[in-house]
This record gives C-alpha cells, sequence and structure tokens, in this order.
C-alpha cells in the first residue's frame, strides 16, 4: 500500500514538473535567426501592450520609430513616427489612417492590418536597431549581434523553449 501512494505522490510530481516546462504560459517578443528559426533572444511581454522598434534610417540619417500592438500572436501596426518623406518612407497615410506632421516629424496612426513576424538585418554600423518595451531600450546589436538577420514575432511559448534564448537586457 506504501508503495502504490509513493507511486501516485512520484507520478503526480512527474506531471506537474512536465506541464510546469512544455505547457505555454508566458508571451514574448521572439527574435529568431532568419535561417534556422533558433531562438536567439528574447523580451517578456503582455498581452494588448505596445512594443516598438527604433532605429536610424540608413539613407536619411534619421531617428524611426514604428510601433506595434501585441495581440496573441500578431503584431498590429499602431504608428509609425519618421523625419524623412524620402526613399523608403510613405509621404501619406493609407486608407483609414492619420498622417500628420507636427514638431519636424511625420505621424501615421490608425493603422490597419496585421504581421505574423517582422524580418530584420541588424545594423552593422549606424541603423542602432532596439526594441522598445515599456520605456527600456534593448539593443539588438549588442544583445544579438550586427549583420544577423532575424525575424521578429510574438509568441506564446512555455518554459523549454526559453531555455533555448537569451532574454534581452
Amino acid at each position: 500500500m506504501r508503495f502504490r501512494v509513493i507511486m501516485i505522490i512520484s507520478l503526480i510530481i512527474t506531471t506537474l514538473i512536465v506541464l510546469y516546462i512544455f505547457v505555454p504560459f508566458r508571451h514574448i517578443i521572439a527574435c529568431n535567426d532568419l535561417q534556422s528559426d533558433q531562438l536567439l533572444a528574447y523580451l517578456p511581454v503582455e498581452e494588448g501592450t505596445h512594443m516598438s522598434i527604433r532605429y536610424i534610417h540608413s539613407i536619411h540619417g534619421s531617428e524611426v520609430h514604428e510601433t506595434y500592438t501585441i495581440k496573441q500572436t500578431r503584431l498590429y501596426p499602431y504608428q509609425l513616427v519618421y523625419e524623412d518623406t524620402a526613399v523608403g518612407m510613405p509621404a501619406h497615410a493609407g486608407s483609414g489612417e492619420t498622417f500628420e506632421m507636427k514638431d519636424g516629424k511625420y505621424y501615421i496612426r490608425n493603422m490597419t492590418g496585421f504581421e505574423e513576424y517582422l524580418n530584420l538585418t541588424i545594423g552593422e554600423v549606424v541603423a542602432n536597431h532596439q526594441l522598445v518595451y515599456k520605456k527600456h531600450s534593448y539593443s539588438l546589436r549588442e544583445n544579438i549581434g550586427p549583420g544577423v538577420s532575424i525575424k521578429i514575432q510574438a509568441e506564446y511559448t512555455n518554459l523549454w523553449n526559453l531555455w533555448k534564448g537569451e532574454q534581452l537586457e
């Protein structure tokens, strides 16, 4: 009888440990290697919050700030802020969006659609790509490395997957 109780307790504890490791419980912004899809780095986030990618535009040399809302495993464009409407940047808003110039910067708001992921090659010299979340900036160049091509995506993941990457610092 005693052996049976020990086996049942052991089975329950093992089951709880397995569930703790493999059941998704955490929203993250994942930075995966574009070729292998291996998790390189991640940032814990909350559902429904905003995250941004901030960088220096390679041609204009001015700052660009792309903001997304995190909903489940999708990134919904929220706002785009930039200083030049030349090469690679929009000169007007799309249907249903608003376009405004304020204090020398252009703002596009009420953006539509969603992205499953964003592809990005981390700048080697000027771009200074950063993820911004809750007023904290995380340098992709310092955390992942210059010249690395990554896929940025929202994920709902488990502890096992988090052990494969490094948390952004």
